[in-house]
């Protein structure tokens, strides 16, 4: 399968949850573009925040009203665009939208695919998340967890992972120790982890697989093979640049 064709398997109809961290508005850009490519339905947005300029190139919508809000995606769709809506700018960045909205959005459009950044990390590459995170709503079909491979091996200090004394708790890996690929899996197995609060499909999309050795990534693969995932994403690359080498399905 081509890089594209990877992408557009992952695209459903309804609304799909991005957390975790090294990546999330890589997955969230890619996947609006692709389905924007695709002459799909597709909104892009965020229950946390995202940085503005990030965003700005989107046209996005900016308000909480349901009605208006609306209007101006489906005028967005209309015309083939990606739709693109949050609630307001604060500074460098942007205050999403409440995950309740999002779920009467795709109550109206089952059809769309709704992609929404459900998580923050401080553009860290691993984290753990507060007890109210992540904000996911309650119709998301599909939770995918990014993880940055070049996090491995790495020590685990604040210079790379976001709510640190969180991480240690879960993994077991003493601070600044090397983060190992099974104590990333412990992070994403456990119940306070990175899919704290998932619904729908689990996939864990690993990003900056071409940064690390062939063995560290198959050595991650190991360990997770006993998670309930319903797909694992190999991917090298960063932003526009990031593609899609394997789609390996779980279950």
């Amino acid at each position: 399968m081509s890089d594209r064709q990877y992408w557009e398997s992952l695209l459903e109809p309804g609304i799909l949850a991005v957390v975790g961290a090294g990546g999330k508005t890589t997955v969230v850009s890619k996947l609006g573009a692709v389905a924007t490519s695709l002459k799909r339905p597709v909104v892009v947005t965020t229950t946390t925040k995202m940085g503005s300029e990030q965003v700005a190139p989107w046209n996005p919508y900016y308000g909480d009203d349901l009605a208006l809000g609306e209007a101006y995606i489906v005028e967005q769709v209309k015309r083939g665009q990606m739709g693109s809506w949050f609630q307001a700018i604060a500074g460098h960045k942007v205050v999403g939208l409440e995950p309740e909205l999002l779920d009467t959005l795709h109550d109206h459009h089952p059809d769309w695919s709704i992609v929404v950044e459900a998580d923050g990390a401080k553009t860290k590459w691993l984290k753990a998340p507060k007890p109210h995170e992540p904000v996911i709503p309650a119709n998301t079909v599909t939770t995918i967890a990014v993880v940055n491979m070049q996090v491995l091996g790495k020590p685990l200090t604040e210079d790379y992972v976001h709510r640190i004394e969180e991480v240690q708790a879960i993994t077991g890996i003493a601070l600044g120790d090397r983060i190992t690929p099974e104590g990333v899996a412990r992070l994403l197995e456990h119940e306070n982890g990175i899919f704290q609060y998932a619904r729908g499909k689990r996939i864990v999309f690993c990003t900056g697989c071409d940064a690390v050795h062939p063995s560290v990534v198959d050595t991650l693969l190991q360990a997770l093979q006993s998670l309930p995932l319903h797909k694992v994403v190999l991917a090298n690359g960063y932003r526009e640049n990031c593609c899609i080498q394997k789609v390996l399905t779980w279950q």
